[in-house]
């Protein structure tokens, strides 16, 4: 049986509708993410789900129940909510605003038991709080409130946790771990989350479920795996100039369109921090001979004035080195970035030592002597800089 289910639900506010159709079906424990551009709705459906805003039409159910006939407080044994509006209690510990998640299970006194402490303390632990616990919740960072949020709302034992933005704030160590918490929570809790993300890359690591969303309509719904395409994030998001990788999760943004003054031998992943680095300073530049499911090949793809791609798993054909030397002889240099020259990657040797005989130069990250004549850098910064004075 479905455990959460929205039926042609529509949200909005007086009867304008912002979001129209939003028809969801999760079973318990999995873990649904509403993704989409700024004010598409997202905090909307949100706020529509956990009854802060009234639904305009639809239902939204658990178990076959309809949440408009639970009390207040049996909503909140339901469903814990942590929103992006900041909240500043007066002259409250986090360990006090973490304990007012047990409120829905105490008496008329708010009275808390030992049981109710043993379940604070886990959720504070749960969130690597321990050294929050007794500081005043309004001098903490806004990443250690998200914190105490968090862990408010895993106190609370919900069935349903709804979170709108909840990596909002913190650095990449918390994200991780907020995320890699929420995993664990719906695995072995089996609760079933509902949140909301900015960040397209983190979405398909941790949902079950996406719901994308554009002006107003539901545009997709289903597993990351079918909803977030390229061609999809392009179109929900209007990305006119720059791209998004959806298999690697990079943003690009847009190549120079000088003509190309440098041809990049590549490979391997040694080369996309240099493609970025010579886009920065609107350096023009080919790019290759990289195969087809190289680490570098996407960058490149979308960077590099033209990239002479090889198939996978094969030896460099003649016909693609005699394609790059051309491109070689109208460049000013040529980029060693160290990539292996031995078996497959043969050909990218032939490119190199072609570039020595014909005299162009050669500026190279590779840490071992190489037989043809180059010019040694030990950090791309360096290089770059040199390739801009030469330039």
């Amino acid at each position: 049986m479905t455990f959460f289910l929205t039926k042609d639900l529509k949200v909005g506010y007086q009867q304008r509708i912002v979001v129209d159709d939003i028809n969801i079906d999760l079973s318990r424990g999995e873990i649904l993410c509403l993704l989409g551009p700024n004010g598409c709705g997202k905090s909307t459906i949100l706020k529509t789900i956990i009854d802060h805003i009234k639904r305009l039409d639809g239902s939204i159910t658990v178990l076959g129940k309809d949440l408009n006939v639970l009390s207040n407080k049996d909503r909140a044994k339901e469903m814990s909510i942590v929103l992006t509006e900041k909240i500043s209690p007066e002259m409250m510990t986090a360990e006090e605003v973490v304990a007012t998640g047990r409120y829905p299970y105490t008496n008329h006194f708010g009275k808390l038991t030992d049981e109710d402490w043993k379940i604070i303390n886990e959720s504070i632990e749960i969130v690597d709080g321990q050294s929050l616990r007794h500081k005043e919740f309004k001098a903490l960072s806004d990443g250690e409130k998200q914190r105490v949020m968090i862990a408010r709302a895993i106190c609370q034992e919900s069935d349903i946790m709804v979170l709108d933005e909840p990596t909002s704030f913190l650095d990449i160590r918390f994200k991780i771990d907020l995320l890699n918490i929420l995993g664990k929570l719906s695995l072995d809790k089996n609760k079933t989350i509902i949140m909301s993300l900015h960040e397209i890359d983190l979405v398909p690591k941790i949902a079950d479920k996406v719901l994308l969303i554009k002006n107003g309509k539901i545009y997709k719904y289903g597993t990351p795996e079918d909803v977030i395409t390229d061609e999809a994030v392009n179109e929900v998001y209007d990305l006119n100039s720059g791209s998004f990788n959806t298999i690697i999760g990079n943003i690009e943004l847009p190549r120079v369109i000088e003509s190309p003054k440098v041809f990049v031998v590549g490979g391997g992943g040694k080369a996309t921090k240099i493609y970025r680095a010579l886009n920065k300073k609107g350096i023009g530049f080919y790019s290759g001979i990289l195969f087809k499911n190289d680490i570098d090949y996407n960058a490149s793809k979308t960077l590099a004035y033209k990239t002479i791609v090889e198939d996978c798993f094969v030896d460099i054909k003649p016909k693609k080195i005699d394609e790059a030397k051309e491109y070689i002889k109208d460049c000013h240099a040529v980029i060693d970035s160290g990539v292996s020259l031995v078996g497959i990657n043969k050909g990218n040797y032939d490119l190199l030592r072609f570039a020595s005989q014909e005299g162009v130069k050669i500026l190279s990250l590779r840490d071992e002597n190489a037989e043809y004549k180059l010019v040694k850098y030990h950090s791309i910064s360096s290089m770059i800089d040199n390739i801009v004075d030469y330039l």
